[in-house]
């Protein structure tokens, strides 16, 4: 069956594989500097490192499972019935991006790092949509 939705599926997972990719090594390098800092900082560096290690510790996780995400997303782009996947995976990604999203733009610091990472999945949902309806008109003829 046609996957009218497999170009923009595809180029999205690739996407999110470079960004998750890029985000995990400088995850990796946070984690590393906030350690250092713990570990050399005195009352106030161990509170701050503290801090900077569990932040960076959860975004490393994100980044980790946007990696994980786009590479799943690249093998079952090509297939229709998978259109679920796609919008479920939208639409959990870009909750969880809209808070980032939120407290930039509060902060009076938007970044555009933040508006791409909400993007993305927004463009999963209208890919895996593009596919759901190629099925439904499959059905249909």
């Amino acid at each position: 069956m046609n996957a009218p939705g497999k170009g923009l599926l595809k180029t999205v997972s690739v996407l999110f594989i470079i960004f998750g990719a890029i985000a995990a090594i400088v995850s990796l390098l946070g984690v590393a500097g906030s350690a250092a800092l713990t570990s050399v900082g005195g009352v106030a560096g161990t509170a701050i490192g503290g801090v900077l290690l569990v932040a960076t510790i959860l975004i490393l996780i994100v980044s980790v499972l946007e990696l994980v995400l786009g590479i799943v997303g690249f093998n079952k782009c090509g297939d229709p019935h998978k259109a679920s996947y796609f919008i479920t995976v939208g639409v959990v990604m870009s909750i969880i991006s809209l808070v980032p999203l939120i407290l930039s733009a509060a902060s009076g610091a938007f970044q555009l790092t933040s508006l791409i990472g909400f993007v993305l999945p927004i463009l999963y949902i209208v890919g895996g949509a593009m596919n759901r309806n190629a099925i439904t008109r499959g059905a249909a003829d």
